[in-house]
């Protein structure tokens, strides 16, 4: 299920294997085995280690994102991104943070600029921030377009601006459930 590996998919590159390179794909009953186990919410499931690193990342980034910038990005600052970016929108949604939810989509398409993924694996993890918008009374357009205006011109601030301007997004849309846990609200892939 494409949804239920969300986190993962969100920065890898689309050429990428998705099971361990020189090593045969699971037998059949491991795999749907697999997949049937139970998937937690995205702040359970997805480790909170990168966020320092995401935020000081963040934090460099003023204004228009140069190619300088991205250039001095590496592997694990995509990973931290990548998780900050799936992470965030949840504790907007708790907290009502509009600076959180930017954050969060910022650090996405950070993410996506260094490691490309497939557009619709992408659109699946934007879903989430644009539901979020909506919620917390952000106009999920302006917000798209805020961080599309930041990025060097090409397909993801394409992207983002076409996604944005949607009225059709749902988290059930998307293959999301918002779900209540002990601490509030979150998203889980289902």
């Amino acid at each position: 299920m494409l949804v239920a590996h969300q986190a993962k998919l969100m920065c890898r590159p689309s050429s990428e294997s998705r099971h361990a390179p020189g090593k045969p794909a699971e037998p059949g009953a491991r795999a749907a085995a697999r997949h049937h186990e139970p998937v937690e919410p995205n702040l359970a499931r997805i480790p909170a280690d990168g966020d320092a690193r995401a935020e000081a990342i963040l934090l460099r980034v003023q204004g228009l994102t140069g190619q300088h910038l991205l250039d001095s990005l590496d592997e694990r600052d995509a990973l931290a991104l990548g998780r900050y970016g799936v992470r965030q929108p949840t504790v907007a949604l708790r907290e009502g943070s509009v600076r959180r939810l930017h954050d969060g989509l910022l650090a996405t398409a950070l993410c996506q600029l260094i490691r490309r993924s497939d557009p619709r694996d992408l659109m699946v993890g934007l879903a989430v921030h644009h539901v979020v918008a909506q919620d917390i009374g952000v106009v999920p357009s302006t917000l798209f377009e805020e961080i599309a205006a930041r990025l060097p011109d090409g397909p993801v601030p394409d992207l983002l601006r076409g996604f944005g301007s949607r009225q059709d997004i749902t988290p059930e849309a998307f293959g999301w459930q918002l779900v209540q846990t002990p601490g509030g609200p979150d998203f889980m892939p289902g």
